[in-house]
């Protein structure tokens, strides 16, 4: 059935077991981030085989059905209304408020856990974490913490390039490990990981110069797509091609390159001025911005070009010598956004390969 998703399973655990190696070589731990596919479970299985060592998500929701014997790791600051869950289904969260810390304490009081928390420290990309430069904010924090039975401060970590674009280098490396070390020199306490890694660190990983001391990571588009988009570079080393998406042409058709008529703005309100470029040969495939973005997707065919989408059709225009017909797959490589677009709709198929 189509459209559809196929993940190749020998790919996969090729890519997770390269950054893996790439990183427990030099004693650094891979987290990682299921995210990107819902944390699907014919892919979960695949990654319960690898030596990946934790499991990280945004959406409690998707570590809440995983069973797994690796550390699981709520990536996205806890909702008051959730706390219960992410007791419940997570054994460490990445946390800066300290209305949210009490309430994790209460709640593990309440379940018999402990948990874990890796203080969020914002070293420049201004998304979530206590800026770097608030020393009493982080040290209030890391008191509230330490005094709170229930839960474990087990490091501090920052994002970066996701919201900013800010690229990890040695300068906020650096910088956040003079923030453990400032905590480690207020209070008795021994910080085990700092967790400044992921996709946009991988250059840093392939030349060997992070840090010692920086010796976790969260990583998602490495393994997933094979690509680093805060470089914009395709990571040669890693399989591009792990997911395909597949759709069918259901029309094809020769049409005239613009529409005929008085011209308004289009289902989603934008107004939007098509080129004169004479008659063109348009196939309909069967999915549209309800499921994905085509500007996400990269043709696997020669001679496609997109024109446009409504919720349920995607409208390519077809060039050169070769031939398509009503009822062909077309197939497609995914950037980030597409994965996480496609997963999420229901309407697509999912199929292990």
């Amino acid at each position: 059935m189509y459209p559809r998703v196929e993940c190749n399973r020998r790919k996969l655990l090729q890519n997770v077991e390269t950054v893996s190696g790439m990183l427990h070589a030099d004693n650094k731990i891979m987290c990682a981030v299921v995210k990107g596919f819902c944390a699907d479970d014919s892919v979960m299985h695949i990654l319960e085989e690898s030596s990946c060592d934790w499991l990280a998500d945004s959406r409690i929701e998707d570590l809440a059905k995983l069973r797994t014997k690796k550390k699981r790791l709520l990536i996205r600051l806890s909702q008051l209304c959730e706390i219960p869950e992410v007791i419940a289904s997570s054994d460490v969260s990445f946390e800066s408020e300290q209305k949210t810390i009490r309430a994790l304490q209460a709640e593990a009081a309440k379940q018999d856990k402990t948990h874990g928390i890796l203080l969020a420290i914002d070293m420049g990309d201004l998304r979530e974490g206590i800026f770097y430069k608030n020393l009493a904010e982080i040290e209030e924090a890391v008191a509230l913490v330490l005094q709170s039975p229930n839960l474990s401060l087990l490091g501090v970590g920052t994002n970066l390039g996701c919201f900013g674009g800010v690229k990890t280098d040695l300068n906020n490396m650096q910088g956040l490990m003079d923030v453990a070390s400032y905590i480690e020199q207020k209070f008795p306490v021994k910080l085990p990981y700092i967790s400044g890694m992921s996709t946009a660190a991988m250059e840093m990983i392939e030349n060997r110069t992070m840090p010692a001391r920086v010796n976790h990571g969260r990583f998602g588009e490495a393994w997933l797509l094979g690509y680093d988009s805060v470089d914009n570079r395709r990571l040669n080393y890693l399989h591009d091609d792990v997911f395909i998406f597949k759709a069918q042409i259901i029309e094809l058709k020769d049409k005239p390159s613009q529409p005929i008529g008085n011209v308004g703005s289009n289902a989603f309100g934008e107004h939007v001025e098509y080129k004169n470029e004479g008659v063109m040969k348009r196939a309909l495939l069967a999915f549209g911005t309800q499921d994905v973005n085509y500007e996400y997707l990269i043709p696997l065919d020669e001679g496609i070009e997109f024109i446009g989408a409504s919720s349920d059709h995607t409208i390519i225009s077809l060039h050169g010598p070769k031939r398509f017909w009503v009822g062909d797959i077309l197939s497609f490589k995914l950037k980030y956004h597409a994965l996480l677009h496609l997963y999420t709709s229901k309407y697509v198929k999912k199929y292990i390969v």
